[in-house]
């Protein structure tokens, strides 16, 4: 009678750990993750967290995928081939939850968008691109979204004064100053944040190490993406960098303000309801709590 006690203790704990041990055992740490440009302003931050091995001190292996374009990084995404997408804007999000599909914007890379507009020896104002043509990567995707944001806050008419056509890529493309939307966001299926919790928050603690490197420190940032394989003349990375740097966010925190905006213009252009709302699709519960533990760590530079 008396071993019956410690016995029956000995059976709580291991009830307990056999209840626990599914959970755990759910958790990912093979990832793979679409992108939709090699540039560096998109990318940099992925990079660092990469060549600096943020994601491997949080016991992730991950998996970068190229896919040119929002919709078809979201295609992949919905499809289960990616569990995670960096992407550029937010229209295709909008227009695949509008149609049921199960997506959640979880944090910005970006706040606001610096894109440049190179013209021909006849284009070199921007008055003078009324009736020219302008290349974005595709229909539907940001770089169309930015042009004619760009367009409209010039007063030129993107429907009639100048033709869009797509040529795919990233190597020219609109707009002259920095917009106030968020360039870059990360995006996943609200399964994946259901389903793999740890795993998710985990991501997001490496990718926001990245992008506080790849903001805050130019010199180790820049070294970091040549570490990691990328390209690129460094007298135009070193410029570039101080275009792009100033717009990423310090924890990708959401930039909900440049989103609701995105949404405003899809709405009034009929691709979603206009009883949408920019709740459905933004979710950074995880976010939160990543940020707190790297706050409590000392990690995260504000």
């Amino acid at each position: 009678m008396g071993n019956q006690k410690p016995a029956r203790i000995v059976a709580a704990m291991l009830l307990a750990f056999c209840i626990a041990a599914p959970s755990l055992a759910q958790e990912k740490k093979n990832l793979r993750m679409v992108f939709v440009s090699l540039a560096w302003n998109s990318e940099l931050p992925f990079r660092a967290a990469l060549a600096r091995g943020y994601f491997k001190a949080q016991g992730l292996q991950i998996e970068p995928i190229l896919i040119r374009g929002g919709p078809a990084a979201i295609a992949a995404l919905v499809s289960g081939e990616a569990d995670f997408a960096s992407i550029g804007g937010a229209q295709a999000i909008f227009r695949g939850k509008s149609r049921g599909l199960d997506l959640a914007i979880i944090g910005c890379i970006s706040s606001t968008t610096n894109y440049i507009l190179l013209g021909n020896k006849q284009t070199r104002t921007v008055e003078e691109l009324r009736g020219k043509s302008i290349g974005i990567t595709g229909a539907g995707t940001y770089s169309e979204f930015a042009v004619k944001a760009f367009l409209k806050k010039n007063n030129i008419n993107p429907e009639k004064d100048v033709m869009l056509r797509s040529i795919g890529g990233t190597a020219l493309r609109a707009a002259a100053e920095s917009l106030g939307i968020p360039q870059n966001i990360i995006v996943t299926r609200s399964e994946v944040l259901e389903k793999y919790p740890e795993t998710s928050k985990r991501i997001l603690k490496a990718y926001i190490q990245g992008i506080q490197l790849a903001k805050f420190n130019k010199k180790e940032a820049i070294k970091a993406g040549y570490d990691s394989g990328m390209q690129g003349e460094p007298d135009i990375v070193s410029a570039a960098w101080d275009l792009y740097s100033p717009g990423l966010t310090a924890d990708l925190s959401i930039a909900v303000p440049g989103i609701q905006q995105m949404l405003d213009e899809d709405i009034r252009a009929g691709f979603v309801d206009k009883g949408f709302t920019v709740d459905r699709v933004i979710n950074d519960r995880i976010l939160k709590s990543a940020q707190q533990e790297l706050r409590a760590e000392g990690k995260l530079r504000q």
